[in-house]
């Protein structure tokens, strides 16, 4: 994926009151609903929420390669299109899967919610390589990646253009934790349609608690990393007089990746 993906956030529910548990649709997911065919140049992570606004509820995290990737198989208004429709039609074989997934819970489609994002940054200089967010084989070394997801919001006489201009004329400054990576999202469609969002993909849940054990609770490592770091301090600092920064007070979701689609 490159500096055109596109995210796209699709919010899950599933059904606590038939007896379903975490427990279950996650054995289904990781059994079955991984090998459900995908548009090209598309891929998902299922996350469980870990602490903030969505504590153990689910997010489908789909990233698609381009915009046009996205408006081939799916409208502004998250409908299929006629491709999409084909495409479905051209694999028989996946109604069975998603009859079982659509027992379980919600799947990745009307009605529900949703919010496509376009990149506006991320740091490629991050020690986070592109790779899986979620693999168990055997084997294999064990891939469980933390992904948070933090709203942000404009200061009153900010305009978005003057933010957007901000973001691509300083993200280069940003120095990311180790094992940490970020992505500066804008929203341009959907549902549940949030301005900006930071996004940010950790390598594991040990790279996260080394500098946040707890929600908005900094270790010292934290702080002696931005000792180290000042010139992304300082531009945190100038990115906190034009909009929020990641963090409370603004709402948020830490994540955990729970499965994925094999590449």
């Amino acid at each position: 994926m490159g500096r055109s993906s596109v995210f796209t956030f699709q919010y899950i529910a599933i059904d606590t009151e038939a007896g379903v548990t975490p427990e279950e649709f996650e054995t289904f997911v990781r059994g079955e609903g991984v090998h459900l065919p995908l548009y090209p140049g598309w891929r998902w992570t299922l996350l469980r929420g870990l602490r903030g606004e969505r504590a153990g509820q689910y997010l489908m995290l789909y990233e698609i390669e381009s915009a046009e990737q996205r408006d081939r198989y799916v409208t502004a208004r998250g409908e299929q299109t006629e491709p999409a429709r084909q495409f479905w039609a051209e694999h028989p074989e996946a109604e069975a899967v998603l009859a079982r997934w659509r027992r379980l819970g919600t799947f990745g489609e009307l009605p529900t919610l949703f919010t496509d994002y376009r990149l506006l940054a991320d740091n490629p200089r991050s020690t986070v390589t592109p790779g899986p967010r979620y693999r168990d084989r055997p084997g294999e070394e064990p891939v469980a990646r933390v992904v948070g997801i933090h709203n942000l919001a404009l200061r009153a006489g900010v305009t978005e253009e003057e933010f957007d201009r901000f973001i691509a004329e300083n993200h280069h400054r940003i120095d990311d934790y180790p094992d940490w990576r970020f992505h500066v999202l804008k929203g341009e469609r959907g549902n549940r349609l949030d301005q900006y969002v930071m996004m940010m993909e950790i390598a594991s849940l040990d790279a996260l608690d080394v500098f946040y054990p707890e929600p908005d609770i900094a270790t010292g490592e934290a702080a002696e990393f931005a000792a180290a770091h000042r010139d992304t301090k300082q531009m945190y600092e100038e990115w906190k007089q034009l909009a929020s920064f990641s963090g409370s007070p603004q709402i948020y979701t830490d994540y955990l990746a729970v499965a994925e689609n094999p590449a």
